[in-house]
């Protein structure tokens, strides 16, 4: 009995020793994937360019509204002319109106018209006096249907104005859409986008480094060699900073990380989070520095990336497969690449980049964090205590 309790507590043993659930690939597998990728690099860049013409057409686009813009601001500037003038216009009229009643009211009383027209002695003199009272009448109506029809038309050119100033509203609401969605698109394909060519050296890289590691064809990654050390705890990346922008969507798009800074940015070091293994170090595709470190967290049995963008340069002697623990920098904080300002864009996701299917290409790993962050996924915040909101500041790792 006791024997059989010996062999199954080894059993048990063995069993936790095991990293759990490992995302099993062998490093045949991997390398056919590689082969590949490398098929449909082609497409991948046509589907690149065609992002970059969907970019340029949503440029094109801006530049139309702001034309129509100005022209409906011209349009209004116009109608606003029109509008003064006109009401010289009625004033004038009415004013003339005014005083041709007055005259013939202080000269011939109320009764002008018909007193006028009845005090002729004969009958053609009465045909005559109808036919001046009748021009006059038809003068008087004249006026006064101009007078209505000026004032109308004023009416008319108000509503009009009115009406293109909610267009001008609906439109200057289109463009600053279109300039926030065109931002975030594009920094959406730049914070940390790999080009085919450097998501295929990220692989080679990485295969490379697993042939180095002793991983024969059939080898499990992970299991059967490249055995990954326990990440330990998960720390903050700098020792002073704040976070300027939160993990999740914002302004239309989803920003897979938090930005962080702080008061001295360009001399700040970054850490990886935890112990880990660097997977890949490039250049994303507007010239961002990024570092991205593999983490074996044991007690879930999870793997995870972190990603480390717009370094201002990279530590000395960091290499693919470098195995660095949470006190080893990575390069210092910066302002590479499509950023506003000097900070460090941080991600951690729970898949291995370029390794795992769920995150075996840029796209894929980003569409991956994203369904991650719409399922209760906190991104960083998820394994790492940080002062709650933003601009709230931490001074210590």
């Amino acid at each position: 009995m006791r024997k059989v309790l010996r062999i199954l507590l080894i059993l048990m043993i063995c069993i936790a020793l095991v990293p759990h659930d490992t995302h099993a690939i062998t490093l045949g597998e991997y390398e056919a994937q590689l082969q590949k990728y490398k098929a449909d690099a082609a497409a991948n860049q046509a589907a690149l360019n065609k992002t970059e013409a969907e970019i340029a057409e949503t440029n094109r686009q801006i530049e139309n509204t702001k034309t129509e813009i100005k022209n409906l601001a011209n349009e209004v500037t116009k109608l606003k002319e029109e509008i003064v003038q006109f009401n010289e216009e009625i004033k004038e009229k009415s004013l003339q109106t005014k005083e041709l009643f007055q005259y013939f009211q202080m000269s011939n009383g109320e009764n002008a018209y018909l007193e006028y027209a009845f005090g002729a002695e004969t009958v053609t003199d009465l045909i005559y006096r109808m036919a001046i009272v009748e021009q006059m009448t038809e003068y008087n109506e004249k006026v006064t249907k101009e007078l209505e029809d000026m004032i109308k038309a004023n009416q008319e050119r108000e509503e009009e104005i009115k009406e293109i100033n909610k267009d001008l509203e609906v439109k200057q609401k289109e463009l600053e859409e279109k300039v926030v969605s065109l931002g975030n698109t594009k920094s959406s394909l730049t914070v940390g986008g790999a080009s085919i060519q450097d998501q295929i050296k990220n692989y080679e890289e990485k295969v490379n480094y697993y042939r180095n590691k002793g991983c024969s064809s059939n080898d499990v990654i992970g299991v059967d060699c490249a055995v990954s050390a326990s990440s330990g705890v998960f720390r903050r990346p700098v020792g002073v900073g704040y976070i300027t922008s939160e993990f999740g969507s914002r302004g239309g798009s989803f920003h897979r990380g938090l930005d962080i800074s702080n008061g001295d940015p360009y001399n700040t070091k970054i850490y990886p989070v935890a112990n880990g293994t660097i997977s890949s170090i490039w250049q994303d595709l507007y010239g961002a520095l990024i570092v991205t470190v593999e983490h074996y967290e044991s007690v879930s049995g999870t793997y995870y990336t972190s990603m480390y963008a717009h370094l201002s340069s990279y530590a000395p002697n960091i290499y693919v497969g470098k195995y660095v623990t949470s006190d080893d920098y990575l390069g210092y904080m910066g302002n590479t690449g499509y950023s506003t300002g000097p900070h460090l864009h941080m991600e951690i996701a729970p898949c291995r980049l370029y390794l795992d299917s769920a995150c075996y290409t840029w796209d894929s790993y980003t569409r991956f964090v994203q369904n991650q962050g719409y399922n209760g996924f906190k991104g960083p915040r998820q394994l790492i205590n940080f002062p709650s909101g933003t601009y709230n500041a931490w001074y210590t790792r």
